[in-house]
This record gives structure tokens, C-alpha cells and sequence, in this order.
């Protein structure tokens, strides 16, 4: 099998080729490539690996079986200990400036061989991805593809074993031991100003930078592992902008990224890549930056082709059958919505293209069944289409699935919601996609997407019969590949194709055909409205019978959802585009052989005049109006450098020496050889913090006017912050070309920044300052008074919980600052901001050791939270662990007397009574563990005198009685006798009542 020379960007189908073969044997499958353009090539992949069930919790984040695998270039020429006499890493990287670096050999320490970057060979290059991705966090390297090492290791990440050396080392500094410099080093990062000077080079990871798990070298290639984040900044933004939900949480998540970014401009490494969507999110939202979206590293992955490549051959494999699919391609690798819109409006861009462009912008990705591109379906299978017929063509001024439902239906559901809405689910579904492409994947996938039985004969068996059953829209392979229709499963027939094509070629061709007719082109802007556009939100949402069902949560992180592109009608396309311009199978192809081309177009395309069809007039009305609709669409392209120059990126650092064997774990080393003087007293001190005095305008004033840079390429990631911070209060980009152009011009700035807040205005304009030299370094921005001290402390006290080691020990260390004072010493706000970080290690623990420290530990939030805080985040714990029917010794501590007791004070009776009682009570029914039912027991029992005599007969004493016969336990009618003759028995006798 014959291979292409280059590494770069792939289509699916020779990338999932090359992965299988290189990584044969190491248990993980391929699920689909990470595409950073509108079509579907990739430089890496989402793998997966089986899961042995047991996933454990990362904070409130679940580990899963899924991996992301980055291809770099270069191989063996990385590092070959074995072979290479003068191995590259064994040399110390000093760069001097943008385009000279220094190689300097251990042996000739003295000695510096310059050249010039840009002209050295592609091993240096490679020799710094390398180094570059050593320096930063700890990497395992395997010198070849070891499929049992890559198992292990993927099973250590999934485990939480990777990092037990840093928690455990923070565990020994909170009793004021210090072995080794892992917690030490940790600590650096965070902000623990006593050890600033400790650069832990390559051996801790930063808690915002996403882990890199190992480095796999194969034949003529490298992969690199890291944990998939199941969200980007991007993704927040436009699908739920309410989980940042307060000024206070923008600043913490702002204050992360500045620490993780510091850190890199430590080393010498500028990002030169930050914008949304390379900012990755927990499920928590904790942020991370990627090594893999720096800018060399990125550059090495095979995107860092000229800007606006033509992205047409990008099949590796020399037999791949998606060659003939992605030939035609016109589509340049930019994502640069203006000129997108400006060629498919004149006729040079085809329908299918400028689709692939929306779905790209509205964050569709290629693969992901749950979030696939989506395309109109533009004819009903009926009949052949034919241009000069009306029969079989769909209507595409409305959606599929009101063409589906029909209006009865949906004005129905509209007028009798209790909220409005005409659309229950996307307009393209995971389910339907599956459906769709059922005779492509695996019976795994069908079996969790489609229905767990797997049931061949009930997917729809024609073209017809899938449009006439799904409520749906359609999927670009429909247009584009000739393979969707042939099964891969012997018991499921191919999709049957209409009776008017004999095969599964000729019926693409005369799809798209049909999507790109002139028909279509005259409508298609009415599908867009409505799938992209104005038509998904206000009156226009109602008239198009588009409403969408609102989400139940909006603070919930989405990865998926609608987003509006347009709010404007979108313009009607001037001329279609000729056949030929995208159609390659000439040979194949009846049109293709017909002589001539459109005239119209050629003359449209060649010589930029109006066709002969529109009058000058009307051609001057559609072209004002296409510009009008440009000019308000700037959002689309938006800006977050000020120099797109591509240039090195690292500074005047030197690289430390690092050398590798075939198969090597970079650990920290056990010992200090100096070792540092460390007083937990003064660490807890860090933790103080009073936001009660607010931000002065003037201070902010003194801080910006102290700002400055001393790295131009650092400072360009400031600017990145600046843009970034404005576009998440703004909910729209800071710049586009224009906008940034008369900037750099004028120095006139954006009118946007006047809706901006003023002391975060005040912010950015220091970030984003034309002389790059004004702009704040990174350690500087960290001290700004934008930062409330909670800030700080709530970042110095979560940032360990992120580490990926047992929630055991990180319990254990949690657990140790609360009962010191630290959540009381960060403020009420401060610790509901943690709660969510730091509880769930008590729902999540299982171990008997770990009762004592989950016990505490919901004491002193207890005593932090304010009362609705405390039902929002303690409550629901403890009803999940007093429904538990197993017995563990931490349900039997929270029933103790005197933990109800605080709980009751906190919550309240009335919410102790409806939330808690009832879950006391059900732990003596159905003969549950004796020690558990006796603990109940003397709780009910102890509450029956503060609850009183008509609360205790009606919530006590009747749901016991009832539950006689029906699995009550021998402590729960002793609980019965003992309250009558305890408590009612002397109550009554008091009242000089005498029993009956």
C-alpha cells in the first residue's frame, strides 16, 4: 500500500487507514477526524478505547475511553538513540530571535553554529516540537509503537494514576514535609509567591495545560495522546453563554488562562494561536490550552500551509477511495466567511461548498454523529429531476420538519405548549445521521445511537423511503459519496437507489446536479434563512413555524445546539454555477461531454459584468443589497491576533537537555538538592481574601500605565486575551479584517468597547494597545486589580483538585485546608464557587477510610455556604447517599445526631422535614443493615421533641405505621414504642391526659 510522502492534513478514510495500521493491536478504535476547515480533512483524530467500566470522577468531571491523537511529521528523524551516533536532543536550543537559533553541542559548550531558521532542515524543526512539548508537562515517550505500553497508559489515565506523585508530595507540605519538588513546583504555578523562583522544567503539569500522555513514534510519522475535553470556549459561547454566569466567574476563568499562558511565556513559548475555540473546558468548565494548538506545533501537524491553500489532494493513500470524492474540491482552507459569500454569490463557489462553509462557521463537525454537517434535501426520489418540471422538487422555503409534521400539527403543539415551541429536536439528529449512514458503521454505534437491539430490516431500505420517513434534513455524503449506499453487514441489503439511475455514481451525479441547479439556487437562501439565519429567532421564528423547544438548564454546558449566523434575510444567489466547475467524472458524465459551458456564467466569472438575464438596474439592486448584508456579517470573521506573521515561537530560552531511550516515563526526581523552607502557616495566609472594597477607577488607570512587554510575540497573545475578554461581554467578536486594518491605521477604536463595563474596558484597551511594547506581560495582567483576592484564592485552592490522581488523596488534601479555615478565610461567594469542585468527592467516595475526611469536609461547608447554597450543592449529596440501600459507614455518620442536628439548622425544619425525614425513615424499611436502621431509629427518635406532637404523628409515626407488613425492620417498630412511651406518653400525661 502505497503511501503519499506527506503527514499533513488527511482525508477520513486515509487517516483512519493510516491510524489502524500504525496502532494495530493497541485496543483503540477510530471514531472520527478533528477537521479545522469546512471539509473533512484532519491532522488528527478522536479515538477511542474499550472501557472496563470504571470510570472514576475528576472533580465533576467523568474520565471516558475517548483520546485525541495528534499526527506530527517527522518520525525517526524526531530521535533515534539507538541509531543516531549525535542524538538532536542531547543538544541545548538557544533562540536568539525570530529567525536565527543557536544549536549548541554538549560537547562543545563554547561553540554556537547559527543558521537561519526559516532555511534549516525539517529535523530541527521537528527536534523543537519536540522539545517544546517535553518542556512543557511531563510526556511519556515510546521510541517505537509498543501497543502493550500505549494500553497501559491509556488504562493509568483512565485509573487516575498519572499524577499521585504531586498530590501526594502537597499531602506531606500540609504537614509541613517536603519530599521532592513536585508539590513545590505545583504550587509555583498557582501563585504561591515563596516559591516563584522554582521552574520545574518538563516535570509537572500545569493545571491548565491539557495533558500530553505520551509520544509514539511509528515509521515515518509521531502520534501524540491527549484526553478529549468535551468543550470548547467557542462552544460556550455559542450554545450556552449562561454557564459563565456572573462577572465574578469570567474574571476566575480569564485568571486561568493568564496563569496558563504565563507559564508558557516562563519557558520562552508563545501560544500564537488563542482564540475560542482553542481554549478547552471541562465539564466543570475548568479551562485548558492544548500543546497541540501552539503555533509550531500546530504548524508541524500539517496546517501551517500557505493561508488560503487549495485543499484538493489530500488523500495519503494512493488506492484511498475518497480520491475522486474530495478532486473537485474549490474550497481554500481559510475560513473567511466575506470572500466564501462574495464566490458562491457570483457563481464561482458551488451550493455544496459555501453549505460546507455554514456548517463550519455554526460549529457542525465532520464525524460527530451528534453534531453532523447538514445539507436541504432538494428533491423528493420520486421522479428524475427535471429543471422544466415542477414534480419531485422539495419546498425550500420550509424546514423538513415542518414539511414532515405538517402546519396542523405544529400550530397544535405551538398554541398548547406551556412554552411555545414548533421544533422538539435539531434539524439533523443523531439518530437520523445514524439512520442514514447505518451501512457505514459498525453495529456498536448503531446499537447505542439508533436502538440497542440491532434490528437490520428496520432502517429504511431506499432513498425514497429514508425521505419520506425522516423528519430530518439531509447529510453531505447523500452528495458526495458513492459508498454511503453499500453495506458493510451482510444481513442489512444496500440502500436502494431510485429506479430511474443504474448506479450509485450516477445517482451522486445527478444529486448534486440538483442541489446546484439554477432551481435551487434561486431558493436555496430561504433554506438557509431558516436552518442559519433571522429565521430562528422573534416573529420570523413564528411565521416560519421554526420556534425551537428552549433547553431545560441554560447555565448547562452544550457542545451542540443552533446557532444563528444571520439576522438578516439572506440574499438570493445572482447566477448558479456550471456544471463542470465542480463536477470532475467528465468521462462519466453526459453534461460533461456536451460542448460549450454556460455562457452566462463564463461571462460572469471572466469579465465581472452583469449576465444578459438582468437589466443594469437590477444587477446594481442585487449587488447593493449582497453588500449591505456583508458589511453587517463582520461578526463572521473575527480576529483575535494583531500579527499574522508566522514566525518562531520561542524566545531567548535556553532548553534544557533532555535525552531519550526507546520507551521512557519523564518523572520528577524523588529528592531537592537544595531543599526550600516551606510553613504551611503561611500558605493557608494565601487563602484570605476581602473583595469587600471595589475596583477604583484610578488604580486600574495606575496599573494599565505601568504595563509593558518585552517579548513582541508574547505581547501578541495579550492581544488575543484583550479580543477574547471583550467577545465574552459582548457576546460578538472585538475585530475583523476591516475594523482591525483601520486600527492598526488610525488607531481609531472599535465603538464596541463603549459597551463594555469600565473597568473591563479599561482592561482591554491595555491588552490590545498598537505599540505592542504598552501591552501588559502576562505576570503583570495576573496582578491586575481586575482580580478580586477570591479570585486568587479559589484558584490557589481548586487548582489541585484538577490533578489526575485518586479522588481518595485529593479528598484527603481538600478536606485538610477546609478544616484549617480556608473556605471561611475566601468568603461565602468564594466557597459556593468551590462547592461544586470539592463535593462531589463525597457522593463519589466508597472507601470507609474516607468517612472521616467526607464528614468534615461537609461540615465546614456548612458552615460556609448561606442557606440556599448550601440546599443547591449539600442537600442533593446527602439524599444520594441516604438512598443508597448498600450500607457504608458514611451514611451511618451522617445519620448521627449530631451532624442532622447542623444539617436541621442550616436547611432549615420545613426542608429538613420534606427533603431529609422521608429518606431517614426509608432506611428502616425492607430489612436493611442493622447498624444503618438502628442509627435511623435514634434519629427519629431524638427529633420527635423538636418537631413536636402534630409534625411527629403526621411525618413520623402514620409512615411507620403504614409501612407494617411491608417490610419494616424490628427498629422500626421499636422506633414506634419508644416515641409513644418516651416522648407522647409524658407529653400527654403533662397535658393530664391518660392514655387509652
Amino acid at each position: 500500500m502505497a503511501r503519499s510522502p506527506g503527514t499533513g492534513a488527511m482525508c477520513p478514510d486515509c487517516l483512519e487507514r493510516r491510524i489502524r495500521s500504525d496502532l494495530a493491536g493497541s485496543g483503540l478504535s477510530f471514531v472520527h477526524g478533528v477537521s479545522d476547515s469546512p471539509l473533512p480533512f484532519a491532522s488528527s483524530a478522536v479515538v477511542q478505547m474499550a472501557s472496563d467500566g470504571s470510570d472514576q470522577c475528576i472533580g465533576s468531571q467523568k474520565t471516558c475511553g475517548y483520546f485525541v491523537l495528534v499526527v506530527l511529521n517527522g518520525g525517526k528523524t524526531y530521535v533515534d538513540t539507538k541509531k543516531c551516533e549525535n542524538n538532536p536532543l542531547e543538544q541545548s536550543l538557544i533562540f536568539k530571535d525570530d529567525n536565527h537559533c543557536a544549536v549548541q553541542a554538549d560537547s562543545s559548550p563554547g561553540i554556537e553554529h547559527v543558521g537561519d531558521l526559516q532555511s534549516s532542515s525539517s529535523s530541527n524543526n521537528q527536534q523543537l516540537t519536540v522539545n517544546i512539548i517535553t518542556k512543557l508537562t511531563p510526556v511519556y515517550y515510546l521510541g517505537r509503537v509498543a501497543t502493550t505500553e500505549i494500553r497501559d497508559l491509556m488504562a493509568s489515565y483512565m485509573n487516575l494514576s498519572i499524577e499521585q506523585d504531586v498530590i501526594n508530595s502537597l499531602n506531606l507540605l500540609c504537614e509541613n514535609t517536603i519530599s521532592g519538588p513536585a508539590g513545590l513546583g505545583f504550587l509555583s504555578f498557582v501563585g504561591f509567591s515563596a516559591f516563584d523562583d522554582i521552574h520545574p522544567s518538563g516535570l509537572v503539569r500545569h493545571p491548565n495545560i491539557l495533558p500530553v500522555l505520551a509520544v509514539v513514534e511509528s515509521s515515518d510519522c509521531c502520534y501524540m495522546f491527549q484526553p478529549k475535553a468535551p468543550y470548547t470556549l467557542e462552544n460556550i459561547m455559542h450554545y450556552s453563554p449562561e454557564a459563565l454566569c456572573s462577572d465574578w466567574h469570567i474574571r476566575f476563568f480569564i485568571y486561568q488562562i493568564m496563569s496558563a499562558l504565563a507559564y508558557l511565556h516562563d519557558f520562552g513559548v508563545h501560544h500564537g494561536n488563542l482564540k475560542p475555540s482553542t481554549i478547552l473546558m471541562s465539564d466543570s468548565l475548568w479551562p485548558y490550552l492544548s500543546i497541540s494548538d501552539i503555533s509550531h506545533v500546530k504548524q508541524n501537524r500539517g496546517f501551517g500551509g500557505p493561508e488560503g491553500s487549495i485543499l484538493n489532494s489530500c488523500c495519503a493513500e494512493e488506492d484511498c477511495s475518497s480520491r475522486s470524492i474530495f478532486a473537485s474540491f474549490n474550497l481554500p482552507s481559510s475560513l473567511d466567511w466575506s470572500s466564501h459569500f462574495k464566490r458562491w454569490w457570483t457563481g464561482e463557489l458551488s451550493n455544496y461548498e459555501y453549505l460546507l462553509v455554514l456548517n463550519k462557521l455554526a460549529g457542525r463537525r465532520w464525524g460527530d454523529p451528534a453534531f453532523h454537517p447538514v445539507m436541504p434535501w432538494v428533491i423528493d426520489f420520486t421522479v428524475r429531476p427535471d429543471e422544466n418540471s415542477d414534480i419531485g422538487w422539495r419546498d425550500l422555503t420550509k424546514s423538513k420538519w415542518r414539511l414532515a409534521k405538517g402546519d396542523e400539527q405544529l400550530d397544535f403543539t405551538y398554541s398548547s405548549s406551556d412554552v411555545p415551541y414548533h421544533v422538539s429536536d435539531e434539524c439533523l439528529s443523531e439518530l437520523a445521521v445514524c439512520s442514514y449512514k447505518a451501512r457505514r458503521l459498525s453495529k456498536t454505534i448503531l446499537r447505542s445511537a439508533v436502538r440497542s437491539v440491532y434490528e437490520p430490516n428496520e432502517y429504511p431500505s431506499s432513498m425514497q423511503r429514508l425521505y419520506q420517513w425522516t423528519p430530518d434534513e439531509c447529510i453531505p455524503e447523500f452528495y458526495s459519496d458513492p459508498w454511503i449506499f453499500v453495506s458493510l453487514h451482510s444481513e442489512m441489503s444496500n440502500l436502494a437507489l431510485p429506479s430511474w439511475v443504474t448506479s450509485s455514481e450516477e445517482f451522486i451525479c445527478l444529486h448534486r446536479d440538483a442541489l446546484e441547479s439554477d432551481r435551487v439556487s434561486q431558493q436555496l437562501h430561504h433554506w438557509i434563512d431558516i436552518t442559519f439565519g433571522y429565521k430562528l429567532a422573534g416573529e420570523a421564528s413564528v411565521e416560519a413555524k421554526n420556534v425551537m423547544l428552549p433547553p431545560s438548564d441554560p447555565s448547562r454546558p452544550k457542545s451542540i445546539g443552533r446557532r444563528q449566523l444571520f439576522t438578516k434575510p439572506h440574499p438570493k444567489r445572482l447566477i448558479s454555477t456550471p456544471h463542470s466547475a465542480y463536477h470532475n467524472k467528465v468521462e462519466s458524465c453526459a453534461r460533461c461531454q456536451r460542448k460549450g459551458s454556460n455562457s452566462t456564467t463564463d461571462v460572469l466569472l471572466n469579465d465581472c459584468n452583469p449576465p444578459n438575464m438582468f437589466s443594469q438596474v437590477d444587477y446594481l439592486e442585487e449587488f447593493e443589497q449582497a453588500t449591505l448584508f456583508m458589511e453587517l456579517q463582520h461578526h463572521l470573521n473575527p480576529i483575535y491576533s494583531y500579527s499574522n506573521t508566522a514566525a518562531c515561537c520561542c524566545s531567548s530560552v535556553k532548553y534544557l537537555k533532555r535525552q531519550f531511550s526507546d520507551q521512557e516515563v519523564l518523572q520528577p526526581d524523588s529528592v531537592l538538592s537544595v531543599v526550600p523552607d516551606f510553613d504551611f502557616g503561611s500558605y493557608l495566609e494565601c487563602f484570605e481574601s476581602d473583595d469587600s472594597s471595589s475596583i477604583g477607577y484610578q488604580e486600574l488607570l495606575r496599573w494599565k500605565q505601568r504595563s509593558c512587554s518585552v517579548i513582541e510575540h508574547h505581547a501578541n497573545d495579550i492581544f488575543s486575551i484583550g479580543c477574547i475578554l471583550a467577545e465574552i461581554y459582548l457576546h460578538r467578536p472585538l475585530f475583523d479584517a476591516s475594523l482591525l486594518a483601520a486600527y492598526k491605521e488610525t488607531g481609531m477604536l472599535p465603538g464596541a468597547l463603549h459597551e463594555l463595563p469600565v473597568h473591563v474596558r479599561l482592561l482591554v484597551e491595555s491588552c490590545i494597545q498598537r505599540q505592542w511594547e504598552r501591552r501588559p506581560c502576562s505576570k503583570h495582567l495576573l496582578e491586575s486589580p481586575y482580580f478580586p483576592p477570591s479570585v486568587r484564592s479559589a484558584y490557589m485552592f481548586l487548582a489541585p483538585l484538577q490533578l489526575l490522581c485518586t479522588s481518595g488523596d485529593r479528598l484527603k488534601y481538600v478536606t485538610k485546608l477546609a478544616s484549617e479555615g480556608t473556605l471561611k478565610a475566601m468568603g461565602e461567594f468564594a466557597a459556593e464557587v468551590c462547592a461544586p469542585y470539592c463535593l462531589p468527592f463525597v457522593s463519589s467516595s466508597r472507601l470507609d477510610v474516607d468517612t472521616e475526611s467526607c464528614l468534615r469536609l461537609l461540615k465546614e461547608f456548612l458552615k460556609c455556604l448561606s442557606v440556599q447554597a448550601a440546599k443547591k450543592h449539600i442537600l442533593p449529596i446527602i439524599q444520594k447517599i441516604l438512598q443508597v440501600p448498600e450500607y457504608s459507614h458514611l451514611k451511618v455518620s451522617l445519620l448521627q445526631d449530631s451532624f442532622v442536628r447542623e444539617l436541621w439548622k442550616k436547611l432549615g425544619k420545613q426542608t429538613y422535614i420534606e427533603k431529609v425525614h422521608p429518606l431517614v425513615i426509608a432506611n428502616l424499611h425492607n430489612s436493611p443493615n442493622k447498624i444503618t436502621a438502628s442509627s435511623a431509629s435514634i434519629v427519629l427518635i431524638g427529633s420527635s421533641e423538636e418537631l413536636g406532637i402534630p409534625i411527629t404523628v403526621h411525618q413520623t409515626v402514620l409512615p411507620l405505621i403504614h409501612s407494617f407488613g411491608k417490610g419494616l425492620c424490628d427498629d422500626g417498630i421499636e422506633t414506634l414504642v419508644r416515641i409513644e412511651v418516651d416522648f407522647l406518653g409524658k407529653v400527654l400525661l403533662s397535658s393530664k391526659f391518660s392514655p387509652c
